[in-house]
Order: structure tokens, then C-alpha cells, then sequence
């Protein structure tokens, strides 16, 4: 009888720890801050930089690898947006709705290409919204 209830109490001791580090942490997600950087950092280079996308393969003529990522997007015409004359910017400094950056992540219409990332998650609302922030800010190369 002994030897059971050791063991029992073994057993669940065991399940307890192994639930315990199972636990998910209880630190605040991290906060994506509207700055270039971050947006390079846990974004482009995360979500879109595979060599089939705009990484060696430059979809589009857009490069978004490192240091070619605000020279590509702040000021330059997109090549995808067929209705509009003359074309949207990538991006637009000061105004997202006018930015096809922000439009191919939320919601493109047919001429202006696929929803953004293709063939990856969509971006979360966090990342949308910390784009959208970083145009309206008047998207600084920081």
C-alpha cells in the first residue's frame, strides 16, 4: 500500500511540473513600435524576404531586404495598381489609405494585386496597425 500511494504521489508531482511548463508565459506580447526598424526586423524580413518574393527574387521590382526597403517603398509609383493615373505610391508619407503597401495587406481590389504576404500568414492586427501607424507618422527611415 505504501509503495502506491508513492508512486501515486510521484505521478502526479510529474503531471504537475510537466503542466507547469506547458504554462504559456505571462509577459505582454510583444509590442511591434511603428519604426522602420522593427517593421524591417519582425515583418519584411520574417514574412517577406523569401528568395520567390521580394527578397533575390524582387517581386514586382520591390526589394525589401535591409537597407533597400525605404528607398523601394516611401515615394516610389507601384507597378501593380493598374486603375489609378497616375498610380498609387508604395507608400505614401501621411497616408496609409493611399499607400499600396498598406492596401496589399489589408484588403487589394482585383487591379491591385494579391493580399500581402502571399503564401504566409496574414499579418496580424498588431502588424497591420503598427504599418499603418509608421505611414501616418510620415513613414521615417528609422
Amino acid at each position: 500500500m505504501r509503495t502506491l500511494l508513492i508512486i501515486l504521489v510521484a505521478w502526479i508531482s510529474f503531471i504537475q511540473i510537466s503542466c507547469n511548463m506547458k504554462k504559456k508565459s505571462h509577459e505582454p506580447p510583444k509590442v511591434l513600435e511603428p519604426k522602420l526598424s522593427s517593421l524591417q526586423q519582425e515583418i519584411f524580413d520574417v514574412r517577406c524576404n523569401a528568395p520567390s518574393c521580394h527578397g533575390s527574387g524582387v517581386k514586382g521590382g520591390l526589394s525589401l531586404v535591409g537597407a533597400n526597403s525605404y528607398r523601394q517603398l516611401v515615394g516610389v509609383p507601384g507597378t501593380t495598381d493598374r486603375m489609378n493615373t497616375p498610380p498609387l505610391f508604395r507608400v505614401k508619407s501621411g497616408s496609409p489609405d493611399s499607400s499600396l503597401l498598406y492596401i496589399k495587406i489589408t484588403s487589394p481590389d482585383s487591379t491591385q494585386g494579391e493580399l500581402m504576404p502571399k503564401g504566409s500568414d496574414k499579418l496580424t492586427p498588431d502588424e497591420i496597425e503598427a504599418v499603418r501607424q509608421w505611414i501616418i507618422i510620415g513613414a521615417p527611415n528609422n
